[in-house]
């Protein structure tokens, strides 16, 4: 990689917003781009909103996908929560979510 290519990594890893780096593994930022699918589940005693997640990477198949889930009690509020969470990546805009495995426990509109 040589000295330029770290001096290039570091000059615009700090010129983004978010810095990857300064994040911990179990938060994740997502737009668009990273969510494919938005699915609800019925499950025996829960309903769940899952968002299919792939990794940006220059060839798709190459990608990881991963499923990521909100724990919903109803269907109503599923489909409220789903609706909401297509919308707001619609405008273009990103959200924060925290994992503990695959499930959400919490989410933050925008960026931190």
């Amino acid at each position: 990689m040589g000295i330029f290519g770290l001096y290039f990594l570091v000059f615009f890893s700090l010129l983004s917003q978010s810095n990857p780096w300064n994040r911990l593994p179990t938060t994740r930022i997502l737009s668009r781009k990273d969510v494919s699918h938005i699915v609800l589940e019925a499950r025996t005693d829960h309903v769940r909103v899952t968002l299919l997640v792939s990794e940006r990477f220059p060839y798709n198949y190459k990608a990881n996908s991963f499923p990521f889930f909100f724990r919903m009690e109803d269907e109503k509020k599923a489909k409220e929560l789903a609706t909401q969470l297509d919308t707001y990546l619609d405008s273009g805009k990103s959200f924060t979510i925290t994992l503990s495995g695959s499930e959400v426990t919490s989410l933050i509109w925008g960026e931190p």
